[in-house]
């Protein structure tokens, strides 16, 4: 009686996918960088916002003798200097989520390809 020989084959090792995928890596990092960008951009632009609506007092120095006293015209000008200071935060916190927005959809789409 022949008895068919079974073939020596190893058995099949299952595949180890424990390889980092640095291109998933690498998009999902910079899309925390930026979204995180984004939202701290967003709260100094709030910030902004409201500290050109409702500005800093100005500082007066209550020891001061009244002929160190700085004029009104003084305290008047450094108010417009605290909102002007304010208006140039919102245009930075703007023109940063302006930047940082683009890139953030860009990497994100790229995630889902």
């Amino acid at each position: 009686m022949a008895v068919a020989k079974k073939s020596a084959k190893a058995p099949a090792v299952p595949q180890r996918n424990d390889r980092i995928d640095w291109r998933s890596l690498y998009l999902y990092a910079v899309c925390l960088i930026t979204l995180l960008v984004i939202l701290f951009s967003t709260v100094s632009l709030i910030n902004a916002i409201m500290n050109s609506i409702f500005p800093d007092p100005v500082y007066i120095d209550v020891y001061a003798k009244p002929e160190n006293a700085p004029s009104q015209a003084l305290l008047d000008q450094q108010e417009r200097n605290n909102q002007i200071q304010a208006i140039k935060s919102i245009f930075t916190s703007f023109t940063t989520i302006a930047v940082a927005t683009p890139l953030y959809i860009y990497h994100w789409r790229q995630t889902k390809k």
